[in-house]
């Protein structure tokens, strides 16, 4: 995000058209033992965002030591996106960035034609559920209002987050995640059975069954 965010100039123009050094762009994490200025950087390209983009939304945050633990974003588009699909969102935290060891957070939601739509993205170096309480309540305060229902993985940070800060809405687990996981519940031998995997399916993913046919199997 940090690349990303730094100036469009730089695609088009190289990193000359900057008024800044390239290097500013770096940022400092808590394993690193250089230092450099990522506050700085968003602090001036905040303003030329906004100018270019009026409806762009930027929040971040830094340690004691000025290393950047969060950093959210949002655009115009995005926002229109959540105005007319945000009813049911979901924010997933299981990519990590090789770079700088941090997750990457994207909002998303589906559209009428069954497509992904982007919400918004963050970057976080930690996986706290204060970290998540930040970046709910930066989510809030760039679209205004809470979501019908959130879906996620089985994290309990992001739970507690999601409790306190999206007191309003209802949260869900993505089957995705839970039947990724499934294996380390049951064993992997049981999810090695042909006809135990065709059962679980058969019930996992359909529509047709109400919750007391579920709970039978």
């Amino acid at each position: 995000m940090a690349d990303t965010i730094v100036d469009d100039r730089a695609v088009f123009t190289g990193f000359d058209s900057l008024t800044y050094a390239p290097r500013g762009i770096e940022i400092t994490l808590p394993n690193s033992s250089e230092k450099h200025y990522i506050p700085d950087v968003l602090e001036e390209l905040k303003p030329k965002k906004k100018e270019q983009l009026p409806d762009f939304s930027c929040e971040y945050f830094t340690d004691e030591e000025n290393c950047l633990v969060g950093l959210f974003w949002s655009d115009g588009e995005s926002k229109r996106n959540y105005q007319v699909f945000g009813d049911i969102m979901s924010f997933d935290a299981t990519y990590r960035s090789n770079r700088y060891s941090m997750v990457f957070v994207p909002f998303t939601g589906i559209d009428n034609h069954n497509n992904n739509v982007s919400f918004g993205a963050a970057l976080l170096a930690s996986e706290t559920a204060e970290t998540y309480k930040w970046l709910l309540r930066c989510f809030l305060k760039a679209f205004g209002k809470q979501p019908d229902v959130v879906v996620t993985d089985q994290d309990p940070a992001m739970k507690k987050a999601i409790e306190e800060v999206f007191s309003g809405s209802r949260h869900r687990l993505c089957m995705w995640h839970v039947m990724h996981k499934l294996s380390t519940k049951v064993g992997v031998m049981l999810c090695n059975t042909t006809d135990f995997k065709q059962r679980i399916c058969d019930i996992v993913w359909t529509d047709s069954l109400n919750p007391s046919e579920f709970e039978v199997g």
